[in-house]
């Protein structure tokens, strides 16, 4: 009886101990765990839009996309610009002398999944198109960095206000100081480039 009671006796303490260390041996289990669990994994995402035939901001945007990992989101506009080149231009110019506008369709994103977030646009009258703009300003950036890129025609990078426009319609963001622009027509050598802004984005 007593080699019986002493058998008891140690399984139980046995059985408390594993009880124990099961839960504390590592020191992260329980509350300790809580901190690494609440905090939730991002990763980048690409948000891009494009009118013209050639959809060269898409080209960079999927290209941004493969070597990123990132998931990719389109702007889609309530009521697009016409399809001719003169219609959708004078239309953009309209837009851009508007406040908030034009209207685009919901995404459904949760930004707060995502961590850099790229915003594509073509260049119009040396600025974003206005419906990346009414994107920057539907959403709640916090705690995020905004990396801008763009494609463009003739124009000189050194004279676009996308950076400058983008900050005054949506100041509280915190922007990438360096845009990605490249030149339309070549977009599909935008690679090399690419990169080295990537790198530049990713180690901020």
């Amino acid at each position: 009886m007593k080699l019986k009671h002493a058998f008891m006796l140690a399984a139980s303490a046995l059985l408390s101990a594993a009880a124990f260390f099961g839960c504390n041996s590592d020191g992260k289990s329980g509350a300790a765990d809580a901190p690494a669990k609440a905090a939730a994994k991002t990763k980048p995402l690409v948000v891009y839009w494009s009118w013209s035939e050639t959809h060269n901001t898409k080209i960079v945007a999927e290209m941004l996309q493969q070597k990123t990992g990132a998931d990719i989101a389109v702007i889609e506009m309530v009521t697009p610009y016409p399809n001719d080149f003169g219609g959708a231009a004078q239309a953009g110019q309209r837009d851009l002398q508007q406040p908030k506008a034009p209207a685009i369709k919901d995404m459904n994103l949760d930004i707060s999944k995502y961590d850099p977030i790229y915003v594509g646009t073509p260049i119009w009258f040396s600025t974003f198109a206005p419906p990346v703009r009414t994107f920057l300003q539907s959403y709640d950036f916090n705690g995020k960095t905004v990396a801008l890129f763009c494609t463009h025609g003739q124009g000189n990078p050194a004279t676009f206000k996308y950076l400058a426009d983008a900050k005054a319609a949506v100041p509280a963001i915190n922007y990438f100081p360096e845009v990605f622009a490249h030149k339309g027509t070549e977009a599909a050598n935008a690679g090399p480039a690419l990169d080295a802004w990537i790198q530049k984005v990713s180690a901020k």
